[in-house]
């Protein structure tokens, strides 16, 4: 016989760690976490193709993206991905 939860009747599964779960209740409380947490702005469903690419920049503007991103929280390629993209669109 199946568990089911208490709160929505549909079924439950167990985790690794022995502990049961409802998947519906588990998204529901995805979703509103994510609509608390949520960024505003534009994301792309499908991010476009990447390539590796070697850059030579100079210490101290690498050393001033670095504080940037630090200040920002973001690792310093993606600051200077960014600003490459933006540069170009």
């Amino acid at each position: 016989m199946k568990k089911k939860c208490k709160r929505c009747r549909s079924e439950l599964y167990q985790a690794e760690d022995l502990k049961w779960f409802c998947l519906s209740c588990l998204a529901a409380e995805i979703e509103a976490r994510d609509e608390k947490n949520s960024v505003k702005g534009n994301w792309s469903v499908l991010e476009p193709e990447t390539k590796a690419v070697t850059l030579r920049l100079s210490e101290q503007d690498i050393a001033k993206a670095k504080a940037r991103a630090r200040k920002l929280g973001t690792p310093y390629q993606t600051l200077l991905k960014g600003f490459i993209h933006q540069a170009l669109s």
